[in-house]
């Protein structure tokens, strides 16, 4: 059995929009369609070119597909109507539709897929089928709803509104205000009457939000979204170019602080009442790997599962995961990031040559990516099929010696053209992880999760270390990606590290690259000295 599973659709609030394709209970393909259509997040659309990737993906035609599984089922019969009139004039056909609701679909995409047989369950967002906030159990092959807090209670909302304030743009620079946080005062200002968790309940004080209400359609992203309120008790917000002063820097360590509270009060009221143990967390906020690391350290909680595509995108994978288990099939853990497009070497060399490149084939790419590396070049990285989620894994990544002391100024000014203050992750040998990092759990495949460095690798890693001695991980086995595990054991035979610096392979506000082609064009429109792309080996002279 087939079933495609998409997120998005006709509402402009809707974004990170994907497909992702369940073929009798495993997920065999998913990708988030701005790695296609090259418009990031893609607010407010179909995920058109999605569909069409992982139908070729899997050889199938839209016939093949038995049921077509999508949130918004609070959206009434207005949207199976649009999905049917979209499918039929695109596609010529359009399988049975079910909905499920938003949050659901977040709520699945991580229990399923941790593989785990119990566990409390937290999805936060800014909000998707009119709700924000949504609290379940799994236990064996069944999912409990709760509690669900409804919009505007959201803790999603009010880091918008602090990424808002301090400049950025909302619903797409959270990360910004995220890697900002760790250069201010936490303690400084006192968020705690505007968002809170009391007696079982989140809540929001609505006199600080200016235009979100339970039943508005959502703002655009110049809008404010924050009252005349907030900036008479914090001051003015700053402008987009104006210096990011120790106002902004203390504002955003403390909403950040205040958010961590906020979030583990919740799981501590969870774990009081079930005594579990293991917690599965989606949706946006799950994607805040400072709070999830003062979440993995908890005391009570012996097992963290983030699921790795935990925005909107996540929730294709979630509605395939309840319509799969409604229609009785045996739904499989995620073993793999790895279901996206992929390119065989004859592709490649095909764009290659039609754009009249110099280039040469490389028979063990993972040595001569190690040698450049360890030569201090900076490479892009295209193998196999793309990771789901917005982490670069390995598969679409740029990769650089994490000993040189100036290599994140380089990457951050020549290639990746972004604000300096934001950190570069490292990619670590799985079995040697303990050597570098701490924390209370030994792997860390996704990127989900920071763990503070070991202090005596502070100076031999410091491109990849945060100016808080932290670090957000990717742990690499054999199993999970050999060419890349392969890579990471090369380097350290060469430079004595198991360790590398791994960023997604884009420049500022564009999407990650998916085609041969985008991989080109981002590696001559940047600084970096070396492609390797499948086998084939790309130099700037």
């Amino acid at each position: 059995m087939y079933i495609l599973g998409i997120s998005g659709g006709v509402r402009l609030g809707y974004h990170d929009i994907g497909a992702a394709l369940l073929k009798d209970g495993k997920l065999v393909a998913a990708v988030e369609e701005e790695r296609i259509n090259r418009i990031k997040h893609s607010p407010g659309q179909l995920p058109q070119k999605s569909i069409y990737t992982i139908l070729e993906s899997e050889k199938i035609s839209i016939q093949d597909v038995d049921i077509l599984a999508t949130h918004g089922i609070t959206w009434g019969d207005i949207y199976d109507k649009i999905l049917k009139d979209y499918f039929e004039a695109e596609f010529g056909f359009c399988p049975p539709i079910e909905k499920v609701h938003h949050h659901d679909a977040h709520a699945a995409s991580a229990y399923y897929a941790s593989g785990f047989n119990e566990a409390i369950i937290i999805t936060m967002d800014g909000s998707g089928d009119g709700v924000s906030c949504e609290f379940c159990i799994g236990k064996g092959d069944d999912m409990e709803i709760l509690q669900r807090f409804d919009r505007p209670n959201s803790i999603g909302i009010f880091y918008s509104m602090i990424t808002q304030y301090c400049g950025f743009t909302r619903d797409s620079d959270e990360y910004k205000l995220m890697g900002l946080s760790s250069y201010g005062d936490r303690n400084r200002f006192d968020f705690s009457k505007i968002i809170y968790f009391e007696n079982g309940e989140l809540k929001i004080d609505t006199s600080y939000i200016k235009t979100i209400t339970p039943k508005q359609s959502q703002p655009t992203k110049q809008e404010m979204i924050f009252s005349e309120k907030l900036i008479d008790e914090f001051g003015p917000k700053r402008l987009k170019k104006q210096e990011l002063s120790t106002h902004y820097k203390d504002i955003a360590a403390s909403a950040q602080a205040h958010v961590e509270k906020v979030i583990i009060q919740m799981i501590d009221f969870l774990h009081k009442k079930t005594g579990i143990k293991k917690l599965c967390l989606a949706g946006g906020v799950a994607l805040n790997c400072a709070a999830n690391q003062k979440i993995m350290n908890l005391e009570y909680i012996d097992d963290l599962y983030v699921q790795p595509a935990s925005n909107d995108e996540g929730v294709a994978i979630g509605a395939t995961y309840l319509v799969g288990k409604k229609h009785g099939l045996s739904i499989k853990p995620m073993d793999s990031v790895y279901v996206g497009p992929s390119y065989t070497n004859e592709e490649i060399k095909d764009t290659l040559d039609i754009l009249n490149l110099n280039y040469r084939f490389e028979e063990d790419p993972a040595l001569f990516a190690a040698k450049k590396v360890s030569e201090n070049h900076v490479i892009g990285w295209f193998q196999g099929k793309m990771e789901i989620g917005p982490r670069a894994l390995g598969a679409r990544s740029i990769l650089a010696n994490p000993t040189h002391p100036d290599m994140r100024d380089i990457v951050n000014k020549k290639i990746k053209f972004r604000d300096t203050f934001r950190p570069f992750c490292p990619s670590v040998i799985e079995e040697d992880m303990s050597e570098y990092f701490i924390g209370k759990q030994s792997i860390a495949p996704h990127m989900t999760i920071n763990y503070d460095v070991v202090q005596s690798m502070i100076a031999k890693i410091p491109s990849v270390v945060h100016v808080d001695n932290t670090a957000r991980i990717q742990t690499v086995n054999e199993t999970q990606n050999k060419l890349y595990y392969n890579f990471l054991k090369h380097l350290k035979s060469l430079i004595g590290i198991g360790v590398c610096l791994n960023t997604s392979f884009n420049v500022n506000n564009e999407p990650i690259v998916n085609t041969p082609r985008e991989a080109v064009a981002t590696f001559y429109g940047s600084g970096m000295d070396c492609l390797i792309i499948g086998n084939y080996v790309l130099e700037k002279s």
